[in-house]
């Protein structure tokens, strides 16, 4: 009966010292979780983003419009200095003349508005273990211009 309780008691030691092992593998593993997931709502709402952008280019939005549209859809994630609008577009024809810098004035009907969004996502996760905490995400979004 005594060998029972003094084993018991060894146990709960050694248990103990198993939680404090694993735990700090089990905060990173759920800080990587959560902040995988906060990758993958950004690149949904910039592909978001530049999807309605493009769609507003397609019905003669100015470029100014369209760099509205972004930063109207991605306000809520981040301020205006981390995300790059740039809007330009194909003429018509197969397979279409690039326009030049100046969208405003080259877009034609029957023509392609290209939006690319361009954003630095910041990682929480790999800061802690010593590894690069930025990814570039971009997100390219083309529609018919009408």
């Amino acid at each position: 009966m005594l060998t029972t309780w003094r084993s018991r008691k060894s146990q709960r030691g050694a248990a103990a010292l198993e939680f404090a092992l694993v735990l700090p593998i089990l905060i990173v593993l759920i800080f990587g979780v959560v902040d995988f997931g906060l990758m993958i709502n950004s690149q949904a709402v910039f592909a978001n983003a530049a999807r309605d952008a493009a769609r507003a280019g397609s019905f003669s939005a100015t470029k100014a419009e369209i760099q509205g549209v972004v930063t109207s859809e991605t306000s809520y994630l981040t301020n205006d200095t981390d995300v790059t609008t740039v809007v330009t577009c194909r003429k018509p024809g197969n397979p279409g003349t690039a326009c030049s810098s100046a969208y405003d004035t080259e877009k034609q009907s029957g023509g392609t508005v290209i939006v690319t969004i361009t954003y630095t996502h910041n990682w929480l996760t790999p800061a802690l273990l010593g590894l690069p905490n930025t990814s570039l995400v971009t997100k390219t979004s083309e529609m018919r211009i009408e």
